[in-house]
């Protein structure tokens, strides 16, 4: 299987998740792009990676956090493919504004319309969904009810696990996660 991780805002494709994802299934099963780039590249970065997925002779799945949480939900509707949506900021109009003032209002409404797109043709038999306590997105109010009826599987963890916006505890959750399910 190979594996892609989608990072949030503000952070890289060097995050700890990703690091933890090399370190468990091996630097060569991981790719991690970029989306520290502009709206135009980020689109065009969709568009790459979906042909790529596509024309795969491998099972793919995509790893996201808070708003890569987003992108990858996006890519794998489009491409097919599984996806593990990590504390998912799928309500950028709602979440965007609580983390920085500097974010372009652009950037928030084309967020809004991969939310829009991937609520209308996600394939629920592909999302698997885990969530902790997140500070900074209410997921009982926002991301559970209005996305995530009858998903694959969707796993709030408790504080011991797995906590925060950040997922601390991830690389012990994706390691039993994926030892189980390979």
């Amino acid at each position: 299987m190979k594996y892609y991780y989608f990072h949030g805002y503000g952070s890289s494709p060097s995050a700890s998740k990703a690091e933890a994802m090399r370190e468990i299934l091996g630097a060569e099963n991981i790719s991690a792009p970029d989306f520290n780039v502009s709206a135009e590249e980020v689109s065009d970065l969709f568009d790459k990676l979906i042909d790529e997925i596509k024309n795969s002779n491998d099972e793919v799945c995509i790893a996201g956090s808070s708003l890569g949480g987003l992108f990858a939900l996006y890519v794998a509707t489009k491409a097919g493919c599984k996806a593990i949506l990590l504390n998912p900021a799928l309500m950028p109009m709602v979440i965007v504004p609580k983390v920085t003032e500097k974010v372009p209002v652009s950037t928030v409404i084309i967020a809004q319309k991969l939310s829009l797109y991937a609520y209308e043709y996600y394939n629920k038999d592909n999302i698997s969904v885990w969530v902790t306590d997140d500070p900074l997105i209410n997921h009982n109010a926002l991301t559970k009810p209005y996305f995530y009826k009858g998903v694959k599987e969707y796993i709030e963890f408790d504080t011991d696990t797995a906590s925060g916006h950040e997922f601390t505890g991830f690389k012990n959750v994706f390691e039993k996660y994926i030892k189980n399910n390979k």
